[in-house]
């Protein structure tokens, strides 16, 4: 290979390498690691894909190379590793259309996994750089795959393997039909994949607005149920204003027949009358206020003894959305914790300030801890009980609302008491 075609491939290479960047944008919404541990993977995939080539050429060789390269540069995005081979596999598919591509409109496109590959021409490089990074900018257009709302293994899987089939296909077709109906092929296999993104995409627009639709139910749920304690509590208050002067009437009747067990027994009627709807939260602050009283509205009935502390002010710069995941989720987790155990005790405290927000539940629970892999690799606690697979799934959206506002989230037990605290960086209004 003269000097000539080495510098039209390292070019070629070049441009491969940027679509590969561009690519990485379809599949990833969020980068994991410094700006120059990217790059310098980057860099690891143009010197050793192209070594490769350079050196061996040979198909058996270059093929596990460049995946295992696009591979290691997934590494530096936030994502399921699931996500990450499928972005791998995708990507290399990609570059392998724009290579049969290339050797078609070149004049070479017959491959042999154990012999050299090359394009008859310099021509060849170059259209497999542009094409290449014409179908990046192509896929580039959705935005939605990244977003990674569907997180269903097998949709990822069958994703995954109609991939991988076709990365297959095009290596038998390059290889065993004739030039013809190689182009056909390769025409008709492009666009069921630029369709399979295409459908991919939308899948997960209409997964998104679904997810949203539920979270708009359960706003409305609480704020039904807010309004229904307020219209209640003023009834109420109406109705003591009606009766007040009976009531004291019949107080002072009891007092003046120095009656006193009679006057002890009808203020513990009317305490028990004033607290039989009892609100928990009253800050101003609807979305909190209403979250907190619908999870807790059948607290007293269940048994379970609250204390909450919030402090906050009635407007905070965080999506109500986002309030329902965190919050909601919490209670739900805390509640569940104490279901079958005879001590139930909920304790919640939420102070804003400064620009934080902290949110805090302790809860007693039956000491049965299940552990998953979190983000580092390390075990952690998911939940507290053996049927708690909402339990570990629910602290998986509390994470995600979390880093939204680039808090964090600190999950600890000791003595039978679970506890879950959460910073989240907003301003007060």
């Amino acid at each position: 290979m003269d000097t000539f075609t080495i510098a039209v491939y390292l070019a070629s290479n070049f441009v491969v390498m940027l679509a590969i960047e561009r690519i990485m944008g379809v599949f990833f919404e969020k980068r994991r690691t410094p700006f120059v541990v990217p790059v310098l993977s980057y860099l690891l995939f143009f010197v050793v894909t192209g070594g490769a080539f350079l050196l061996w050429n040979i198909p058996i060789i270059s093929v596990p190379v460049n995946i295992t390269a696009i591979f290691v540069i997934t590494l530096n995005y936030e994502s399921s590793l699931k996500k990450k081979l499928a972005a791998t596999i995708g990507s290399y598919t990609l570059f392998i259309f724009a290579d049969i591509v290339a050797g078609l409109s070149s004049g070479f496109y017959q491959i042999d996994p154990l012999d050299v590959l090359g394009f008859e021409n310099t021509f060849g490089f170059i259209i497999t750089g542009t094409m290449s990074y014409m179908l990046a900018l192509l896929l580039r257009k959705f935005k939605n795959i990244r977003k990674n709302t569907i997180d269903s293994s097998m949709f990822l899987v069958i994703y995954s393997a109609i991939i991988f089939s076709t990365l297959i296909l095009l290596l038998f077709i390059s290889t065993y039909l004739p030039m013809n109906m190689s182009i056909v092929a390769t025409i008709i296999i492009l666009g069921i994949n630029v369709f399979i993104f295409y459908l991919h995409d939308n899948l997960s627009v209409m997964h998104e607005d679904k997810l949203k639709s539920a979270l708009h139910a359960q706003e409305k749920e609480y704020y039904f149920t807010q309004c229904q304690l307020m219209q209640e509590s003023v009834e109420q208050m109406k109705l003591y204003r009606h009766d007040v002067k009976f009531h004291l009437a019949t107080l002072n009747d009891f007092a003046i027949k120095d009656n006193a067990d009679s006057v002890i027994k009808y203020l513990n009627s009317l305490l028990d009358n004033i607290g039989k709807k009892e609100v928990y939260s009253d800050t101003g602050n609807i979305a909190f206020d209403s979250i907190i009283n619908f999870k807790l509205k059948t607290a007293a009935e269940d048994n379970i003894k609250v204390d909450i502390n919030v402090l906050i002010p009635p407007i905070l710069n965080i999506e109500v959305a986002d309030i329902v995941t965190i919050l909601g989720n919490l209670l739900d987790n805390a509640i569940d914790g104490v279901a079958k155990i005879k001590d139930k005790t909920i304790k919640l405290n939420i102070e804003a300030g400064k620009g934080n927000l902290f949110i805090k539940t302790d809860n007693t629970f039956d000491g049965l801890v299940k552990y998953a892999k979190g983000k580092d690799g390390t075990a952690e606690a998911i939940t507290t009980r053996k049927s708690g697979d909402n339990h570990g799934y629910g602290l998986k959206n509390i994470r995600k609302a979390v880093e939204k506002y680039n808090g964090r989230v600190d999950i600890s037990y000791e003595d039978n008491v679970f506890s879950v605290a959460i910073l989240l960086y907003v301003d007060e209004m």
